[in-house]
Order: C-alpha cells, then sequence, then structure tokens
C-alpha cells in the first residue's frame, strides 16, 4: 500500500507539473504547438461573449480560429471566464479544471462505494467507508492506483495543454450516474438534468441516452419489459435542455445551420501547404471519409457517420437490453455509449479520453472474473499512454498515411472485449 501511495503522490505532482508547463506556453512561448493565440480555449472565450453580444454569430466558424461545436446555453458556462479577460480568465478556468480532478476522484469514490453498497457483489474487495478509506486500507489499494492512473495519463496532460473542457464533462456525466445508482424519482430527475448539462457541453454523448432506457428483454419469452417511468423521469432533464437550445434554432436559423455545419457534415479538415486536407482524428467515420476523399468519390459524411454508428450501437444493444444486473448494466452503459462515440463520431482526439477513463476504471475494478480481463487492463493502460503519441506520429507520417489507425485499433479491441463480455453474459443468463 504505500508505494501505491507514493505512486498516487507522484502522479498528483505530474498532474501539477501538466498545468505549469501549459501555462507556460500560453503566457510566455510562441509555439506552433500551442500558444495564447493558438489553443482551442480561445473558442470558448469568444463564445462566452458571443452567447451575450453577437448570439447569431455563436457558430460561425470565420470568428474564431476554432469553432464553438456545443449547445447555446453551454456558452453561458464560459461568460464569467470571458468577463474575465483572456489571461485572467485562462488562469482561473484551468485551475478550477485542476481542483475539478479532485472532485471527479471522490465521485468515483461515491460511485464505487454505492455499487458496492447496492450490488452485493461477493468478487469485489474493496471497503470503501468513507473517502480516507481509498488511501489507508490494503483492500483498496487498486482503487487508489486508479486513481493515480488517471491523473497521470498523457490525456490529462492534453486536456490541460489544448485549454479543453473534458473534465467539466466528466463532472456532470459522472454526478449523473451517482444519482442514478442511488435510484428514486427525486435522483432520477437530478441525474436526468446532470447528465443533460453534460450533453450541452459535450452533444456527443447523446449516445449515452439509450443505455439510460429501463429495457430489459427477456429470451425465454421473447418479450421485452420496458419501465416507462422510470425512463420517462431519466429522459427529462435532457429533453428540456435539448428543447431550450432548440428555442434558440428556432429564433436564429442560420445558427442551426452553423451548428450542423461544424457538427454533422464532417468537413472540419486541415489543409496542408500541399494541398492535402488532413485530421488526426482516431474516428473510423473521419479515416472512412478520409479514404473516400483520397479515391475522388463524393458521398454525403452524415450518412457515412450513420450507418457506422449503426453498425455499432445495435449488436452491443442488443446483448446490452438482456443483462439483469441493473447497477453493473447502468454503469456499463455510460462505457459503452462514450466508446461507441469515440469510435464513430467525426472528431475523436486524444483528449477526449479523459471523459472515458472512469468507466473503464468502474469495469476494471468491477469484472475482475472476466475471461478478457488481462487484455482489457492492458488496453487500458496502453490508451492512457500511446493515445497522445499516436496523435503525434500522425503528424509525421500524413504525407504517406494519413490515417490515425493506432488509436482507432485499441478502441476497436476495446469494444470486442465489451462484445465478448455481454455474449458471455447472456450465455450465463446474468
Amino acid at each position: 500500500m504505500y508505494k501505491t501511495r507514493v505512486f498516487f503522490l507522484i502522479a498528483c505532482i505530474v498532474n501539477g507539473f501538466y498545468l505549469i508547463l501549459t501555462f507556460i506556453f500560453f503566457y510566455f512561448l510562441d509555439s506552433p504547438l500551442m500558444s495564447i493565440d493558438e489553443n482551442d480555449y480561445l473558442s470558448f472565450y469568444h463564445a462566452g461573449w458571443n452567447v451575450l453580444e453577437n448570439l447569431p454569430n455563436l457558430y460561425n466558424s470565420s470568428l474564431s480560429p476554432f469553432p464553438f461545436r456545443y449547445l447555446p446555453i453551454s456558452a453561458y458556462f464560459f461568460t464569467p471566464f470571458s468577463i474575465l479577460g483572456l489571461k485572467l480568465g485562462y488562469f482561473v478556468f484551468q485551475i478550477f479544471n485542476f481542483f475539478l480532478n479532485i472532485l471527479i476522484i471522490y465521485l468515483m469514490y461515491r460511485i464505487i462505494q454505492i455499487y458496492k453498497n447496492v450490488s452485493n457483489d461477493s468478487n469485489f474487495y474493496s471497503k470503501l467507508n468513507t473517502f480516507k478509506d481509498s488511501f489507508d486500507k490494503a483492500e483498496n489499494e487498486s482503487v487508489l492506483h486508479q486513481y493515480a492512473i488517471f491523473l497521470i495519463m498523457l490525456p490529462q496532460f492534453m486536456n490541460y495543454f489544448l485549454g479543453q473542457i473534458n473534465l467539466i464533462v466528466s463532472f456532470f456525466i459522472l454526478s449523473s450516474l451517482l444519482f442514478f445508482l442511488k435510484e428514486g424519482i427525486k435522483n432520477d430527475l437530478i441525474g436526468g438534468f446532470l447528465i443533460g448539462l453534460g450533453l450541452s457541453i459535450r452533444p456527443t454523448l447523446i449516445l449515452i441516452l439509450p443505455f439510460l432506457i429501463v429495457l430489459k428483454y427477456n429470451r425465454e419469452t421473447k418479450k421485452l419489459l420496458f419501465n416507462l417511468k422510470t425512463t420517462m423521469i431519466r429522459l427529462l432533464g435532457p429533453t428540456i435542455l435539448l428543447l431550450i437550445s432548440g428555442i434558440y434554432f428556432l429564433i436564429y436559423p442560420q445558427m442551426f445551420t452553423d451548428f450542423i455545419a461544424v457538427n454533422l457534415t464532417g468537413e472540419y479538415t486541415y489543409t496542408t501547404e500541399g494541398g492535402i486536407e488532413i485530421n488526426p482524428s482516431f474516428s473510423l467515420t473521419r479515416i472512412v471519409l478520409i479514404f473516400i476523399n483520397l479515391i475522388r468519390v463524393d458521398i454525403n459524411g452524415f450518412l457515412i457517420f450513420i450507418i457506422v454508428t449503426l453498425i455499432f450501437l445495435i449488436p452491443i444493444y442488443y446483448f446490452y437490453i438482456q443483462h439483469s444486473n441493473q447497477p453493473i448494466k447502468l454503469i456499463n452503459g455510460y462505457l459503452l455509449g462514450i466508446l461507441i462515440m469515440l469510435i464513430v463520431y467525426f472528431d475523436s482526439w486524444p483528449h477526449h479520453l479523459v471523459v472515458l477513463t472512469p468507466f473503464l476504471i468502474f469495469f476494471i475494478l468491477i469484472n475482475k472474473n472476466f475471461k478478457y480481463y488481462k487484455l482489457f487492463k492492458y488496453l487500458y493502460y496502453l490508451i492512457a499512454i500511446l493515445m497522445v503519441i499516436f496523435w503525434g506520429i500522425y503528424y509525421l507520417t500524413y504525407q504517406f498515411f494519413p490515417f490515425n489507425a493506432g488509436g482507432l485499433i485499441l478502441l476497436m479491441l476495446l469494444y470486442y472485449c465489451l462484445v465478448v463480455y455481454y455474449v458471455n453474459q447472456v450465455r450465463e443468463n446474468i
């Protein structure tokens, strides 16, 4: 346990170093990698002002070096940072992100604690009566080790370095899961609004919503059991928040057109000096579109996105709804929704893995009897290290191989492991 506590301390220091290095680049260096004039935070900074002063142009990509991709109501979240000015606002935003890491670790502890209490899982050996137990009791060594991995993983650095918002998204969706696990009308309602806030900031996570539907398929009777009341309560929050954003789009139709252009057309690429269109996304949809562009075939990018999404969503969802262990089912539902999103959405980047990682950790801690447990765990560690490295390699090799295939392969292997997991669960009638 002592070595693991030391490792956790080192992870905290390294995470702080990530932040300090980010500040050095932002405030003191004019680097092509990142500077005060070249980083993703500018998208959020400008959105915070535009939602107050220039709302119809919120998604006008010509007004910012990076397009704002999120729902209109989410822009108000960034307004306080914008009001502080670019330099001070950036500093406060990043310090806020740093402390969000602590809150996320606490949420992970609470989710594990509640899972243990409601599931009576005899294969789960951790004893977490208090948050302090994570650091003191030998039975919780694996939990503390995973906290450390979360803090030290390279996507954490990329999230800071690019001024990204994945920790904010992670906070909202983990909070929603915490309330859903508590059960009850009040908790389901709160959980729904929390995940709705997460979706407002990262709309692509809408693929989590099908896994919140309380649906069970009984293979013996060949009947679907559907809990309409719980499902409606869970989905009320996201529905209301989506409708509020819809009102903005009705008032400003051009804003909706711009929103679709930056999110669902697949056209967001970079053109090199040689005229080559490139994009380092490890998404299968993006890789397919790049290949189609290379062979000069004209096809609708949104159609490709829908086809790829259905290919990955339908098979795993069929097995998912046959699973009967509700706590595990719900936790894994988040994992599946986020993983499929990363595989199928046009632009998936290494920093998005900050959102996925807590759910990989839950799977590793809860499913130690899984047939491919070791493979799943190795893939998780490789993702924590290699995804950012693959992103860098892409820029060295795109002239002769313009595909970020390494990251996609790791995610596809994770998906394969989860398909095997659910097939085994169905066979065992769990």
